[in-house]
């Protein structure tokens, strides 16, 4: 074999026995969060919440009595509802949302102004603790790490309060 066959039998060799072999387990879990500001203030929502984000969408307005609806915007060919997390936390309404966190538990987004960054920390790095009368019960925990600390946003909560504000759509309504 020439230096170039035996070169390619080894790279063969070595990629058809990372098959062959077990995938390796991490031991340590990680905690992945997204950072954002709302309000002006600092928040952290879990990765295992969220779905996708968007920048620089368009929304369309709609006439409604729900003041948090702020309208619809298509993302990868479907049409979701688009909330605004400020008004949900209690915050007034922003001058301008640019970022959209699309609900890994629902099919729609929440509006925010601005995406901070994504932090990962391993699970001895970060602590979680309660954080009681914090926006009422869409924040419950604060997570805090080396020189680090935002108040997690709970998106479970905030999904519970929209269905609880939208009116029911599977109602008996002339359509």
């Amino acid at each position: 074999m020439s230096g170039l066959d035996g070169r390619a039998a080894a790279l063969r060799q070595a990629f058809d026995a990372g098959f062959a072999r077990a995938p390796v387990a991490h031991t340590r879990a990680a905690h992945d969060l997204l950072a954002l500001t709302i309000g002006g203030d600092a928040y952290a929502i879990d990765m295992r919440e969220v779905a996708s984000l968007a920048v620089d969408r368009p929304i369309t307005l709609l006439p409604t009595a729900v003041p948090e609806l702020s309208g619809l915007a298509g993302l990868r060919g479907t049409i979701v509802p688009v909330y605004d997390l400020a008004l949900l936390l209690g915050y007034p309404r922003p001058a301008a949302t640019r970022w959209l966190a699309i609900t890994a538990g629902a099919p729609l987004a929440l509006a925010f102004e601005r995406f901070d960054g994504y932090v990962r920390r391993l699970a001895g790095e970060i602590t979680f603790e309660a954080a009681d009368g914090l926006r009422g019960r869409h924040v419950r925990t604060i997570a805090r790490a080396a020189g680090w600390a935002r108040p997690m946003v709970a998106l479970r909560a905030v999904l519970e309060t929209i269905r609880q504000r939208v009116p029911d759509a599977d109602g008996d309504k002339e359509r």
